[in-house]
């Protein structure tokens, strides 16, 4: 019920951030790559290839120049990974959709960022996986990242970002009704470059 209700608060908020996109004068976009990265499952903890991920978000004066507030998306590329030496034929993905609250607190360098996400995962997997006598379904999750990064004054900025996307992984037997569940997490860091297109109203 309560992760129902976060959903359902997240969504709300996001179309909300949406349709009020014409007023948002700046609209960022931001293309990275991940440096490291882990996902655990249960007794699985593994490292996880170098992918690539697409990211936009609208923002809007709060506060001066100061701070930020908006909302954004993430695409990233198929990602898999290795379990005790071995490559995972398991691609997954995330697409999340988050609000977002962005600081320039340092008068005498106002190029220099803080911000943070808050969303939700509305895609994480390419799709049930079927593998002896079980089919794994993936499923999203909460999300949230940490980012800090430089604003040049022509529109180009650089970031660096920590992330992390929860989940889970629900095990259902082919041939019972038998299934369990159990919560996911992958985290990461990436690097980031991206350009600014226009600039906040007030």
């Amino acid at each position: 019920m309560k992760k129902r209700f976060v959903s359902n608060f997240v969504f709300a908020a996001m179309a909300v951030i949406f349709m009020a996109g014409t007023v948002f004068a700046e609209f960022n976009l931001r293309t990275s790559v991940d440096v490291s990265g882990k996902y655990e499952a249960g007794d699985v903890s593994a490292d996880v290839d170098t992918s690539a991920a697409l990211s936009g978000e609208y923002m809007r004066r709060a506060a001066g120049d100061y701070l930020r507030l908006g909302g954004g998306f993430e695409f990233s590329l198929p990602k898999t990974y290795k379990y005790q030496g071995k490559e995972m034929d398991e691609p997954f993905w995330f697409f999340p959709l988050y609000i977002s609250v962005q600081s320039n607190p340092i008068k005498p360098a106002p190029e220099l960022f803080f911000r943070l996400n808050l969303g939700y995962d509305v895609a994480y997997t390419d799709g049930n996986i079927e593998e002896s006598e079980y089919i794994r379904t993936f499923a999203g999750g909460l999300y949230y990242a940490f980012v800090t990064g430089w604003e040049f004054p022509f529109g180009l900025f650089f970031d660096i970002k920590y992330s992390v996307h929860n989940g889970s992984v629900t095990f259902d037997h082919i041939h019972s009704s038998y299934s369990y569940k159990i919560d996911s997490v992958y985290t990461n860091f990436s690097v980031g470059i991206g350009y600014k297109f226009g600039r906040p109203r007030n």
